[in-house]
């Protein structure tokens, strides 16, 4: 048992609160993407599967820490009985195997996510090497943490016979690799995105989006700052290096979900409206299908327009042999009308698979709105 009557602050309850509230807002926003890919992009992607798995490696690591906190983490190792200091330990274990693959499978679907929105060959390449670099990592940290101990059971068990290694040097050579991973992940699609024909607010908003993984790094680095603490009073002084993975994971899960909110928004009249968004589903009500199918404009009871007869179609070019290795597609409309002009222009970018065909890319389309005043009321008008 724990003894509660201390002449200190206990620290659990900073864990619990830490855990729990980052894990409602890691629900909220994947669960934001989640009916973004099914119920409004309808088109669900490996990444967005890896996405979720990693997820529930995260919350299985967030109740671990919780139960941790139940059971001794937060109090000094000599008010914590060996009963409990043998629960806490075994928590920590299953933590530690939660975190490595909640990480490693977060940052493979940004991988997918990558090949699926820049399909330049050198590009692929790089990312297909990223994924099998992360997948090892996974698996070799796995096998560290499991066999640390001889017999296994001696690392939630430590007075039973046996030995254990020192794993100090072991979370620095995996810090370095995840750190030197997180810079090549979120810092190889900026070249890219630099290079795109779009107004430099909107290029610079894309660059500022996929690099908010950067700040992975700095919760990394925080992180790592506490591995120097090789103190026997486990149970306290594994507080904050606990609340730091929580947030360190919680970002990453964020960040891939962050660009997704814009369709959410896209779809909310209001919102939409005030932040400058257009949803593809209007588009496709307002001016023409995404089918590429031609719109007809019918005579109206309520004016005097001629039928018009108009075809919009979708042009979709693939750069891929271009340094730029971006997907880029442009939507024009004509109209077939002895008397009309041009009344507006809509243009729009778009980044995520689009209504047309799912597929992924950096998708640029205009709009382009006709309207025929008819031969009669114009004759009218000049009587």
């Amino acid at each position: 048992m724990i003894h509660e009557n201390v002449s200190y602050e206990p620290r659990s309850s900073t864990v619990v609160v830490a855990n729990a509230a980052l894990m409602v807002i890691v629900g909220i926003f994947v669960g934001i993407r989640s009916w973004v890919r099914i119920f409004i992009l309808h088109s669900v992607g490996l990444d967005d599967i890896f996405i979720w798995i990693a997820t529930t490696f995260a919350f299985i690591m967030a109740v671990m820490f919780i139960l941790m906190a139940k059971h001794g983490l937060g109090y000094h190792l000599d008010n914590v009985s060996d009963e409990e200091l043998d629960k806490f330990l075994l928590f920590d274990f299953v933590s530690a195997i939660s975190y490595i693959w909640s990480f490693v499978l977060i940052k493979i679907s940004f991988a997918l996510f990558y090949l699926r929105v820049i399909p330049n060959k050198s590009f692929r390449k790089l990312n297909f090497l990223m994924m099998a670099i992360l997948a090892a990592q996974g698996v070799e940290e796995t096998f560290v943490v499991c066999f640390a101990c001889q017999p296994i059971y001696k690392f939630w068990t430590p007075k039973a016979a046996g030995t254990c290694l020192n794993l100090l040097k072991f979370y620095y050579i995996s810090f370095g690799i995840k750190f030197a991973t997180d810079i090549v992940l979120f810092l190889e699609p900026i070249p890219t995105l630099t290079r795109l024909k779009l107004p430099w607010v909107k290029r610079l908003g894309l660059i500022v989006m996929f690099s908010l993984g950067l700040l992975t790094c700095v919760i990394s680095i925080i992180r790592a700052t506490y591995l120097n603490d090789t103190s026997t009073d486990v149970t306290w002084r594994l507080v904050d290096p606990i609340d730091w993975s929580t947030a360190e994971v919680a970002s990453l899960i964020i960040c891939a979900c962050i660009p997704y909110v814009r369709n959410l928004l896209a779809e909310i009249p209001y919102i939409s409206e005030a932040l400058g968004l257009s949803s593809n589903h209007s588009k496709g009500r307002s001016y023409a299908s995404h089918s590429g199918y031609p719109a007809r404009s019918r005579r109206s009871d309520h004016d005097n327009s001629i039928a018009l007869q108009s075809q919009r179609t979708y042009i979709q070019s693939r750069n891929l042999k271009t340094a730029h290795g971006t997907t880029s597609a442009a939507a024009t409309a004509t109209a077939d009308a002895s008397k009309g002009r041009i009344r507006a222009t809509e243009s729009q970018e778009e980044i995520f698979p689009h209504y047309t065909d799912r597929q992924g890319g950096i998708i640029v389309s205009t709009d382009v709105k006709v309207a025929v005043e008819s031969s009669q009321s114009r004759s009218s008008f000049s009587a």
